[in-house]
């Protein structure tokens, strides 16, 4: 974590990156990889549901990567169709952190974070991909928006001060606390203002210093801790 420095939240980049497209398609040995995880995902998740698309989305799905960008891979889905004795979307985070707790999958070094989707509820991205199908569902502009740098930096400063201190007080849930909180803020910004609005872009900041690894880094630290017996 670096509380004194900002981290550029996108970078402007004038072609897809070239680790997983050639031009705009995606190369085909990545993207057999691509559905071979996805594949493997489903296996996991060990629920019967019915997969309607498998895409990409976020920053390597458009021109603003960098190099802390993952692959977001979303298995879509028709949540009303999913019968369980639980909340479904609960039910498929959790088995997300489980595959990503167990599994370190990359592609080109590059991470990939996998997610199920609700068709009713699509992620908010510039670029969306249909890894399925072979095709764009959104293809991104290289024109990329400006955004509000002053604004994005005093929020990241904000933000560090928040984190800080939810750190240095070693306590487990003022710290899940900040994490949930953060993750809440950007949320209710990719609702209101979409992938540019300053709440995600602060967001990708606070990854892009490693403030996010951190405090999770801590956080399982802390849970172990609280777990054991001297």
């Amino acid at each position: 974590m670096n509380f004194n420095e900002f981290a550029p939240p996108v970078e402007r980049n004038t072609v897809l990156n070239p680790k997983i497209w050639d031009g705009s398609r995606m190369k085909s040995e990545v993207r057999g990889a691509l559905l071979r995880i996805a594949e493997d995902f489903k296996n996991f998740l060990d629920v019967p549901v019915q997969v309607l698309d498998v895409v990409i989305t976020g920053g390597n799905a458009n021109y603003n990567y960098t190099a802390k960008s993952d692959i977001d891979l979303h298995l879509i889905a028709d949540f009303s169709e999913v019968s369980c004795d639980r909340e479904v979307e609960e039910l498929f985070d959790t088995k997300r952190l489980l595959y990503k707790r167990d599994h370190d999958i990359v592609i080109g070094n590059i991470p990939v974070e996998l997610y199920v989707e609700n068709n009713d509820q699509p992620a908010v991205s510039a670029g969306v991909y249909s890894v399925l199908h072979g095709r764009w569902i959104r293809e991104p502009n290289p024109d990329q928006p400006d955004y509000d740098r002053v604004e994005v930096e005093r929020m990241v400063g904000v933000w560090h001060s928040i984190i800080q201190h939810a750190t240095q007080t070693g306590d487990l849930q003022t710290c899940r606390n900040a994490v949930k909180l953060l993750r809440t803020y950007r949320k209710l910004g990719l609702a209101q203002g979409g992938e540019f609005s300053v709440a995600n872009l602060v967001y990708k900041s606070l990854r892009n210093d490693d403030t996010v690894k951190g405090i999770t880094v801590l956080i399982d630290r802390l849970h172990d801790q609280q777990l054991s017996l001297k």
